[in-house]
């Protein structure tokens, strides 16, 4: 009997904590309006002292700054100080691969822990200066620099990747951007060197890397990445995918869209708590970053996000963004992974299973032929739903395929062409 593949059914990502969409208030005092002036025209004696009421609300009880849709003291600051340059482009974004996350809370799984950090492998933080650049900090600064400092276990300092050779073979025009799934590529492709090889000068781009120096870079190249959304042709970021990659001791480069609160205000601060105005995200641009960490008891639930506008932004240059927020103003997100260990790959190690959806208890199996064909004690009814459980020893792509009747194949993984195998 052949096996039909079927979506999950929806299940609420982890969040908490934060408003979504705001105007509330004055969108409720607009619709209210008609009836108000109605009011008014019928009894004008009390216009006037209505109106005086209106003014004091106004211009002495943050009446201006309800009606604006966010806090005046956001313009105060110099935004100058905070460069951007994540170019977010959905059709670009479109073309990487999607991760497909564990389902935890089967069988014989351990639960996703209630919170991860690879802060400690982190570098101190910096600050990207005038130049557009956060593509190349938050990729090869941030995150190439946690896995290999995760990995040869030295001081993060002394491994640190440089921004430089990154960004300048992917820079936009005027060095003021870039597309952050070209950043992944070039990873892949070029690799990257270290800060002291390839040093960082925010006022010029146009020193690419020679022939030599990216045969060096090549030394750390990264394995691979994949796309952390809900779908592949959904673009909303999938919390749980980010939250493994980071349980996993992978870090995620991110797009977000900021600007408003997410500035000057945030400096000294250790969590964004972004204005109502923010919401609508008025002259908010793309802004590269890692997320190296999260929380689930932290405001509800909250991401740990490492910056590239030194260490007086955020608490030592660290934000955290509650889930929700994240969900609103993050548009890209990627899971990165370091180059794959030497293993004997003639000696790997396969466990298969199948779990019943309903009771999330597996169903009994027994094999034939060394481990190579597996069949259940007892048949499975037609319409039954299960999941297929397959867990390997070492990196590799896996494919999930089934059998008509007429003995013709097709692939229950991955979904999608658009999912990644790895």
């Amino acid at each position: 009997m052949p096996i039909r593949m079927e979506k999950d059914d929806p299940q609420p990502q982890s969040g908490g904590g934060g408003q979504r969409s705001g105007g509330g208030g004055s969108n409720a005092l607009i619709k209210f309006l008609p009836l108000i002036l109605m009011f008014l025209f019928k009894r004008p004696k009390l216009l006037i002292p209505i109106l005086l009421v209106g003014a004091v609300w106004y211009f002495f009880l943050g009446g201006s700054e309800m009606l604006s849709g966010g806090s005046g003291a956001v313009e105060e600051f110099d935004t100058s100080a905070f460069s951007l340059g994540a170019t977010l482009d959905q059709e670009v974004y479109d073309r990487a691969k999607v991760f497909e996350p564990v389902s935890y809370g089967y069988s014989g799984q351990a639960a996703l822990p209630a919170r991860a950090s690879l802060e400690q492998y982190a570098p101190q933080r910096r600050h990207q200066g005038r130049q557009g650049s956060c593509v190349g900090w938050a990729s090869a600064y941030a995150a190439r620099t946690i896995l290999e400092a995760e990995t040869t276990g030295q001081q993060p300092d002394n491994v640190a990747f440089s921004p430089a050779y990154l960004y300048n073979q992917i820079a936009l025009t005027g060095c003021q951007g870039a597309y952050m799934l070209e950043a992944m590529k070039t990873m892949q492709q070029y690799g990257g060197l270290p800060f002291s090889q390839f040093r960082y000068d925010e006022s010029n781009c146009s020193n690419e890397p020679s022939s030599n120096q990216k045969q060096a870079g090549s030394r750390y190249r990264i394995q691979g990445f994949d796309r952390l959304t809900v779908g592949a042709s959904q673009y909303k970021p999938d919390i749980t995918g980010i939250k493994q990659h980071l349980a996993q001791g992978y870090p995620v480069v991110i797009g977000m869209m900021v600007g408003g609160s997410f500035m000057g205000p945030m400096m000294g601060q250790p969590l964004w708590q972004p204005s109502q105005r923010d919401y609508g995200m008025p002259g908010f641009s793309g802004h590269a970053m890692c997320v190296i960490g999260y929380d689930d008891n932290q405001q509800g639930g909250a991401f740990q996000i490492m910056n590239s506008w030194g260490p007086e932004w955020g608490d030592r240059g660290i934000g955290w963004v509650k889930y929700r927020d994240f969900e609103h103003f993050t548009k890209e997100a990627y899971g990165v992974y370091p180059a794959a260990t030497q293993q004997d790959k003639s000696r790997m190690a396969v466990e298969f299973g199948l779990v019943d959806v309903n009771s999330k208890n597996t169903i009994g199996l027994f094999s034939k032929d060394n481990g190579a064909y597996f069949r259940t004690i007892k048949p499975i009814k037609k319409g039954d739903k299960f999941k297929v459980l397959v867990a390997n020893s070492i990196e590799c792509f896996i494919y999930v395929f089934g059998q008509e009747t007429d003995g013709s194949s097709y692939v229950l993984f991955p979904y999608t062409e658009k999912h990644s195998a790895y």
